[in-house]
């Protein structure tokens, strides 16, 4: 007489007494993938392959690099994060708005970051956290100093931090919530006020920075 598996989930396991049962085995075996991690080129291969899910299937997406669930009601994205920052310093003219080269990831769980573009790529819509810092050498006079997160080229509303410049470094630092569509790109700008160029700094090898973390859809 079969049995059921032994960690709950309902996978029918047949004894040595029951008779050869192919189908059997064979609806065993296809229960049992359900409610493993399944794999799917992007999301349009999910939905085309799982038209009925169940909740608490789990799918990981190789093009988005995502794992996602389903609720019962709909795919949910699983958190993810990306660290990335400038490593070298870099010259910012008087009064110009200059975008921060962000070329190292430290972190990067989606392969977001693009070198040559200078900015992450968003892989999915959604409420993001996003955290943006940048070092000043000290200048020797006042001025302001100021930088703030880009949404394809437009600043991010609560994005923007700044502080008056003085003898010694400057770090500003600021944190936001964004409501992003897939597929943005998140740079950063910076403008100062000296009278004259002024460099970032690097601290710890990190001239300015970008930390994002992805809440929820």
């Amino acid at each position: 007489m079969s049995t059921t598996d032994a960690y709950g989930q309902g996978i029918q396991v047949a004894a040595l007494t029951d008779a050869p049962n192919a189908q059997v085995l064979a609806q065993g075996l296809a229960a049992a993938v359900g409610q493993s991690n399944m794999r799917f080129t992007n999301a349009a291969a999910r939905a085309a392959a799982l038209t009925s899910p169940v909740a608490g299937m789990r799918a990981w997406l190789a093009t988005e690099k995502l794992w996602t669930y389903y609720d019962g009601s709909a795919w949910i994205v699983e958190s993810f994060s990306a660290f990335v920052y400038a490593s070298a310093t870099q010259s910012v003219p008087h009064n110009t708005t200059t975008t921060i080269n962000i070329n190292t990831a430290i972190l990067d769980d989606t392969s977001g970051l693009n070198v040559p573009g200078k900015y992450w790529q968003t892989p999915v819509a959604g409420k993001y956290r996003l955290t943006a810092m940048v070092s000043w050498v000290a200048s020797g006079g006042g001025g302001w100093r100021t930088m703030w997160l880009n949404d394809n080229g437009v600043q991010i509303p609560g994005s923007q931090g700044g502080a008056v410049g003085a003898n010694v470094g400057t770090l500003q630092e600021r944190t936001c919530i964004a409501n992003l569509a897939a597929g943005r790109q998140i740079t950063m700008s910076a403008v100062q006020q000296s009278g004259g160029a002024l460099n970032t700094d690097v601290p710890g090898g990190t001239a300015a920075s970008i930390q994002i973390e992805f809440l929820h859809t």
